[in-house]
């Protein structure tokens, strides 16, 4: 029943790489692969196996058929029941992010254990075990085995040394150095001579490796498996002379000493690792697989398969600077460097990054079964997609900064023009991520991960959908929040006015921050409630919590409620800004700075004063409309009153032609007349109307110059000094 089991499996895994995927595109095709052919085709050659198999098959379909009868459920219903969604899915799909990625993993960990060999390890183990003993049990199979052994170790031996004569000869017939004033005649020369000399072995390994068997009379098959376990030997060592012919290429650019090193050190390794790549694809072909039996290529395929990617990382972790010295010597990430030359020192800077990446990547691909191609040629391909990626993402980085440079040209941006400067960036950066998704996708698709068909599976859709809602919530709530930030920066900014600038008005300056404050606040806050929705988390109850905590929270800060809404009012209807000279009753100074609870002024001392909103009974605000100075002289009794009133007329004349003080006046003096007539002298009256806070500089003005020209008249002044009066006749 073990090898019913086994064959039923095999089979499967040869029409379909998942059962699970099976399942969702029951429609899709799959071409099988060799090793799972050549394990089918070894259990068909074998007679015993092929009846016993033939035997199960039958007993299965007999007792299929009895299970089947009595079932009258219509075809109809069984389709529309493959093809819908189980209510399972549907509470999977509608769960938020996490349920979907608890699903994901768990349809991970459930389809692990097959994944990688087609059967539990323990499973194959056993067939890998009862194979090989089966071989060698037959008659002479265990002296065949050492005889093949003592044979084939002598081979090897020979073509070693054969090899190690050849590259003795080789030496003496390259140059030892190439330098960097060498010309490019003599770098292709030496690099042909080097390639052809590296080659050189390997034919000479093929050669001997097929004369060998005929020496000493192999069977057919041995004979093969004695060329195809040579192979990888002679591919090392083969790659290691190319990668080391190669290397010269980059002598006049990278320097003679590092390719040296190079040479002496990671290219042997080079030569390892792929001696251990084609050891991998060697192990399922047929004649390894009938050899060794299919449960014993196949575990032997898997441990060479994650070898490569686990040396590669310790070649990684062995000359990440080497490499790191080879690709960036010679490039830049100067910004007037080309995209291409940018990228390749970028590359070269994050290369052993990329490395442990793609090893992890090929290990996981090959434990789930996904692996399509060699760890060398995915590795190349998605390089090369990140390399262009990364040239397409600087060009665009190029362009934005050629327009921000040129925006910052000028010397006001409207506010359409900032809106529309800021929502560009936003397109540019959704650029630069959709390629680095685009590359990544690619990328994945080169390591056997099917993104696309995940995509549609009920897995994929429960995680796909919330990450992309959550998305695009921050995306729209970042482009809102953009595009009020510009508006309100454009609008803060000086309005030309003429040939000038001008300042925006205060209650501008004063109100559009806190319309900002508020605007971050409200869009972080449903951001976070529609993040939080999408990762499965019931917001429901925190909303009404929320709310709750308000009521209470309002309730115990009804002070503080007064003040928040009496400072709005007071800011919508533009009482007060800042700038402002105010007085409150109590207290007077100018505004420094305004809250939306309270208002902070600097006395006449320098003193600050923090007042609450809710404190303000009435204010006088002294910056707003115009300022009124009302100029008094008291004349004296025997004063000619006419000439004192034309005098500070000519006086509110000649002070509002004065350039100093021509801008602050807003009206001519206003002359009253004689406004008391008293004891103490005869009172004359007059105002004059200014910008608001001017009206004390011109009235100062309009003093000096009417006692001036007052004592240059010789109109006098009211005197209150009483001087002592002689007694009366009476009083002698």
């Amino acid at each position: 029943m073990k090898l019913f089991k086994a064959a039923v499996l095999t089979i499967m895994l040869a029409v379909t790489p998942f059962a699970s995927m099976a399942q969702e595109h029951s429609q899709a095709k799959f071409i099988p692969d060799a090793a799972k052919l050549g394990s089918l085709i070894d259990i068909l050659k074998d007679d015993a196996l092929r009846q016993q198999l033939i035997g199960e098959l039958e007993q299965l379909q007999k007792a299929k058929s009895d299970s089947e009868v009595g079932n009258t459920k219509p075809a109809e219903t069984e389709a529309s029941r493959t093809t819908q969604p189980t209510a399972e899915e549907d509470a999977v799909i509608s769960g938020g992010l996490f349920t979907g990625i608890s699903s994901w993993l768990g349809d991970l960990g459930h389809r692990l254990p097959t994944a990688a060999l087609g059967a539990p390890i323990d499973v194959k183990v056993l067939q890998a075990e009862a194979q090989v003993n089966r071989r060698l049990d037959a008659p002479g199979a265990i002296e065949n085995l050492k005889g093949f052994m003592l044979r084939s170790a002598l081979g090897w031996a020979a073509i070693t040394a054969l090899a190690l004569i050849i590259f003795a000869f080789a030496k003496r017939r390259i140059r030892a150095r190439v330098g960097k004033t060498a010309s490019n005649k003599v770098v292709i020369r030496e690099v042909v001579i080097r390639a052809f000399l590296a080659v050189v072995p390997f034919l000479v390994f093929i050669a001997v490796a097929s004369f060998w068997p005929g020496l000493w009379n192999y069977s057919e098959v041995g004979a093969k498996i004695f060329v195809v376990l040579s192979v990888p030997f002679a591919i090392a060592i083969t790659t290691s002379g190319l990668v080391s012919s190669f290397l010269v290429f980059l002598a006049r650019s990278k320097g003679w000493r590092l390719v040296a090193y190079a040479q002496r050190r990671l290219s042997p390794l080079v030569g390892i690792l792929i001696g251990i790549a084609t050891a991998g694809s060697i192990a399922v072909s047929p004649d390894i697989r009938s050899a060794a039996g299919p449960a014993t290529s196949d575990i032997l395929s898997l441990i060479l398969d994650i070898a490569v990617p686990a040396f590669a990382m310790l070649i990684i972790v062995l000359h990440r600077r080497t490499v790191r010295s080879l690709i960036v010597r010679g490039h830049s990430n100067d910004s007037e460097r080309s995209a291409y030359d940018r990228a390749i020192f970028w590359v070269g800077t994050h290369w052993q990054h990329f490395g442990f990446a793609f090893a992890v990547l090929n290990i996981g691909a090959r434990i789930f079964g996904t692996q399509s191609g060699s760890f060398l040629a995915q590795s190349s391909l998605s390089v090369a997609v990140i390399v262009l990626a990364f040239m397409a993402v600087t060009s665009i980085r190029r362009f934005e900064a050629k327009r921000e440079a040129a925006a910052n040209r000028r010397l006001r941006i409207g506010v359409r023009a900032e809106v529309l400067r800021r929502l560009s960036s936003i397109l540019y950066r959704a650029i630069q991520v959709a390629l680095v998704l685009i590359a990544s996708v690619l990328c994945l698709r080169f390591w056997g991960i099917d993104v696309a068909g995940w995509l549609s599976t009920s897995a994929g859709i429960s995680v796909v959908g919330p990450v992309s809602s959550i998305v695009l919530v921050m995306l729209i709530a970042w482009t809102l929040w953009v595009a009020l930030d510009a508006w309100i920066t454009a609008a803060l900014s000086e309005s030309q006015v003429g040939g000038g600038f001008q300042q925006r008005s205060a209650r501008i300056r004063t109100l559009l921050p806190l319309l900002r404050n508020v605007a971050f606040v409200v869009l972080s806050v449903l951001t976070v409630i529609g993040v939080l929705a999408n990762l499965g988390i019931n917001v429901a109850p925190l909303i009404a919590g929320a709310g709750v905590v308000g009521l209470a929270v309002g309730f115990g800060s009804q002070q503080l409620v007064q003040d928040v809404i009496t400072g709005l009012f007071i800011l919508l209807e533009d009482t007060l800004a800042i700038g402002d000279v105010i007085d409150t009753g109590d207290r007077a100074g100018t505004v420094e700075a305004l809250t939306i609870r309270t208002v902070k002024i600097r006395d006449g001392d320098g003193a600050l004063h923090t007042i609450p909103f809710s404190t303000v009974k009435a204010l006088k605000n002294s910056s707003r409309g115009f300022g009124v100075y009302t100029v008094g002289v008291m004349l004296d009794q025997r004063a000619d009153v006419g000439k004192a009133l034309e005098v500070l007329k000519e006086v509110g004349d000649e002070v509002r032609r004065d350039p100093k003080y021509a801008a602050s006046i807003i009206a001519p003096l206003d002359i009253w007349g004689v406004d008391q007539v008293g004891p103490d002298g005869i009172l004359i009256k007059g105002a004059i109307k200014t910008r608001p806070l001017q009206q004390y500089g011109v009235g100062r003005e309009i003093n000096r110059k009417m006692n001036f020209r007052l004592q240059e008249l010789g109109i006098p002044l009211a005197n209150r000094n009483v001087g002592w009066l002689p007694p009366g006749p009476e009083l002698t």
